[in-house]
């Protein structure tokens, strides 16, 4: 479910930044398709740091 979300906060923050960017830059076409790419790219770095970073379960700490 988190990935869900994490996919719907980065589409609707990368089609902000790109409308707003497009705005700037003197309003050409508006290519919705480059949004959706940076909102999957960005769920998958979140996906692989998830998998990354979670604790072993089989580490012990050495107490010397």
């Amino acid at each position: 479910m988190r990935f869900i979300v994490t996919f719907v906060w980065a589409f609707l923050l990368t089609q902000m930044i790109n409308f707003i960017l497009n705005s700037l830059s003197g309003g050409g076409p508006l290519y919705p398709m480059i949004g959706v790419l940076f909102a999957v790219l960005i769920t998958a770095v979140v996906f692989f740091l998830d998998m990354v970073m979670k604790p072993d379960p089989n580490y012990v700490k050495d107490e010397n």
